[in-house]
């Protein structure tokens, strides 16, 4: 017989209802009536034991030479009627053969009793020991305590208490009633409730209805939750899969297509694919950047602007291979790459990669320019040395005039060959960034007085001074030796460009978080088209001048660098004739 699906929810809850009820209420009335039973057990062994200590008291207060199973027999039914009124219940008091001697019920056939098994049990115990019986006579539950009463170790009777539990039978009466009653209430409720509920659960056979003319318009993510084994839970479960792996399906692609995205659009070239019939289907945001397009759009009008991509694309179609070549396009210097989308024998179109060399091209071009300086000024001391050395070894040393220039032009252009190889190790050290600077708080006014005082003995020698403005500073978190040489190389290039007699002036003033060194000369100056190339490697404004006071071209390169690393700033202010100021601008500890 099959339900359908309303039925079987309804009965389902109704079922719930009724097993939740009956396990409830077996152990409510199970806890109850155990506690019960146990609290008035704990009683009845006390009551065992006073019964105990009663009886014995009476058959030793009875005085007579009879033994104690007789006097507990003569005086049975007085000490029953005395513990009944003690303890409030019935006792029944039985000698060593389990014959009952006595009952404070004064009855003398206890027919309303059933008596029997605890007694044997009783009679076969220990001192101390007891034994109760669970018993429903007549309607009634009572409990049967029995205990053996020893006097001078000797077994005289049994004592025996029947406690009545009507009141315990009460309760559960009523506890029956209640959940009865709940159970009653419960079912109504259930009911109503399952039938609202139940017209609620079949929506998803209308929401089955919705997503397959959804599902026919095009929309696969359509799921439905329905987990019965009916009819409606298997066309669910079914329409479900459909639905899932359709969209499963969907989802890879899509996934796949991101995944392709974010690779393209990750690569550092620019890439831009297009059809059999030219026409862009995949580009990413570097090949706009790289051919400057605003809106960043890649089309066919754009290509054919770009006279040296229409070559490549002509020459890949017809010629069917890999090309490269590298041309100049709105100041920047391109390589391109460009060959046949193939899937096996069929030619899908023409992938173009666009790489910016520009920068590579500078750092090539500078680098050969590095080598150019370098080898340049090495050759010229090193010219001079060899000159002067083959001198001596052709004229010999009887001429000591000869002897003593030569010797001195080699010592000052070997020094010169030292110092220019010093200053590359520093310019050298200084650009990479694994060198660690050894930061500690500097005093500038100290390291500054300290610098002048040495830079005025070298002034003195062109008849030139240096003036310093001293001002409190704070301290300032740098490498002392570091910056002692970037005042020195500046002071030492102050005084090469300065005539004799002109002042240097030195000013150091604090702005906010910062501290700015001034180094001003009235020397000859610097034209304004070279002044942001004198902190390049080897430039001079005045290479003869320069070459003749001992300079090497690196001093101002390697100031720069120590500046930048303590994270300040260099400028510089010239004019023709007038002299230059070189600003150095260092933040506060």
């Amino acid at each position: 017989m099959k339900f359908n699906f309303r039925t079987k929810f309804i009965l389902a809850n109704l079922i719930v209802v009724f097993i939740t009820m009956i396990i409830l209420a077996i152990f409510v009335i199970q806890g109850i009536m155990y506690y019960n039973f146990k609290t008035n057990q704990d009683q009845l062994i006390k009551m065992g034991s006073e019964a105990q200590v009663y009886i014995t008291q009476e058959i030793k207060a009875a005085g007579s030479s009879a033994s104690n199973s007789t006097i507990f027999t003569s005086r049975a039914l007085t000490i029953s009627e005395d513990l009944a009124k003690i303890n409030n219940l019935r006792v029944l008091l039985f000698d060593t053969d389990g014959v009952m001697v006595a009952d404070s019920a004064n009855v003398d056939i206890s027919d309303d009793i059933k008596y029997g098994k605890e007694i044997e049990i009783a009679l076969g115990l220990e001192a101390g020991k007891s034994v109760a019986v669970y018993k429903r006579v007549d309607s009634v539950t009572s409990i049967y305590y029995a205990m053996p009463v020893f006097v001078d170790n000797e077994m005289v009777g049994v004592v025996s208490f029947i406690k009545s539990l009507e009141f315990t039978d009460a309760i559960v009466m009523q506890i029956l009633l209640l959940f009865l009653g709940a159970s009653i209430i419960g079912f109504i409720t259930i009911f109503k409730f399952s039938s609202y509920l139940s017209g609620k659960i079949l929506q998803p056979v209308r929401d089955l209805a919705d997503s397959t003319k959804r599902l026919s318009e095009g929309s696969f993510s359509e799921l439905l939750h329905y987990d019965v084994n009916d009819e409606i839970g298997d066309l669910t479960r079914n329409f479900n899969k459909m639905s899932h792996n359709i969209n499963d399906k969907l989802n890879l692609i899509e996934n796949e297509k991101q995944k392709f995205s974010s690779i393209i659009a990750s690569i550092n070239d620019g890439v831009i694919a297009l059809d059999s019939d030219l026409k862009t289907f995949v580009s990413n945001s570097k090949a706009s950047e790289i051919l400057g397009l605003e809106n960043g759009k890649i089309n066919t009008e754009t290509m054919e602007d770009i006279p040296e991509l229409v070559d490549m694309i002509d020459f890949v179609f017809r010629e069917r291979k890999d090309i490269s070549k590298q041309f100049d396009y709105k100041g920047k210097q391109l390589y391109v790459f460009a060959n046949l989308i193939m899937n096996k024998d069929t030619q899908l179109g023409i992938l173009l990669v666009l790489r910016d060399i520009t920068k590579i091209k500078e750092l090539e071009d500078q680098q050969r320019l590095f080598i150019s300086s370098v080898s340049h000024e090495l050759r010229t001391p090193l010219t001079t040395i060899i000159g002067y050395t083959d001198l001596l070894l052709r004229r010999g040393t009887e001429n000591k005039e000869l002897v003593t220039k030569s010797l001195a032009t080699i010592n000052t252009e070997g020094k010169r060959l030292l110092r220019l190889v010093s200053d590359l190790l520093d310019l050298s050290k200084y650009a990479n960034a694994q060198f660690q600077m050894i930061m500690a708080d500097v005093d500038l006014n100290h390291l500054l007085e300290e610098v002048i005082s040495q830079m005025k003995m070298k002034g003195s020698k062109f008849n030139l001074d240096i003036f310093y403005n001293r001002t409190e500073l704070p301290l300032i978190k740098g490498d002392y030796d570091r910056l002692k040489q970037v005042f020195i190389n500046i002071l030492d290039n102050a005084i090469k460009y300065s005539n004799p007699g002109d002042i240097i002036k030195v000013i150091a003033t604090q702005n906010e978080k910062h501290v700015e060194i001034s180094i001003r000369d009235h020397g000859s100056g610097i034209p304004d088209d070279v002044k942001d190339r004198i902190f390049d490697p080897f430039y001079r404004v005045d290479e003869d001048r320069s070459r003749d006071m001992g300079g090497t071209g690196l001093g101002l390169a390697i100031v720069k660098d120590i500046v930048e690393r303590h994270g300040g700033s260099i400028t510089v202010e010239s004019q023709i004739n007038e002299g230059t100021m070189i600003s150095i601008d260092l933040p506060v500890t």
